[in-house]
């Protein structure tokens, strides 16, 4: 009885018929942010779960916050018309939309999954070492395409989950860890 029920549950988890189609954000962070490397490029990408592999990315919206710092030097790395990097005000990002051409005739498409959006500099404020949350907020709007019926499909609200990430900020290496490092490498050059 026991293995029926594990059996039908893979079944039920492996059947595209019954599985259902959802979709977040993925932010990444290039770099960890140190007094020799303030800034971090933020990558947001558009992914989504696929059961059927017949889905591309169409467009979508989001506004995106970190807990400080400030945003620059926005990029449109996915560009269609109506695109926009979103209004930049200092940690916060307003309004931003990304999508492509889908469909007859613009073809190729872009069958990417995940797929990189756009990228943002993030420049700290301070060196207190620390995680600064990133999330995304304000989507109303995530469309994937499917080519084969032409079928356009809006997983927001039900099938979507907003995006979180994480940068983080270390401080610069104290005064007597700075001194030590050359005694270190020299102690390890007499061992070898």
């Amino acid at each position: 009885m026991k293995n029926e029920r594990v059996f039908t549950a893979l079944l039920l988890l492996a059947s595209p018929a019954l599985a259902q189609t959802s979709g977040t954000y993925l932010l990444t962070s290039s770099n960890t942010v140190s007094p020799s490397s303030p800034t971090t490029t933020i990558g947001i990408w558009a992914a989504w779960v696929d059961p059927g592999a017949q889905f591309v990315f169409a467009a979508a919206n989001y506004d995106l916050t970190a807990g400080d710092g400030v945003f620059s030097n926005p990029v449109i790395v996915l560009y269609g018309p109506g695109s926009s990097t979103g209004v930049i005000a200092g940690n916060v990002i307003w309004g931003a939309v990304i999508g492509q051409l889908v469909g007859p005739p613009f073809f190729p498409m872009n069958w990417d999954n995940p797929i990189l959006l756009a990228t943002y500099d993030w420049t700290t404020t301070g060196f207190t070492p620390r995680a600064v949350d990133l999330h995304t907020s304000n989507t109303n709007l995530f469309l994937v395409f499917n080519p084969f019926s032409e079928a356009h499909v809006d997983l927001y609200p039900h099938s979507f989950t907003p995006g979180s990430g994480v940068i983080i900020v270390i401080p610069a290496p104290t005064a007597w860890l700075v001194l030590a490092l050359p005694l270190v490498a020299a102690s390890r050059r007499r061992r070898c």
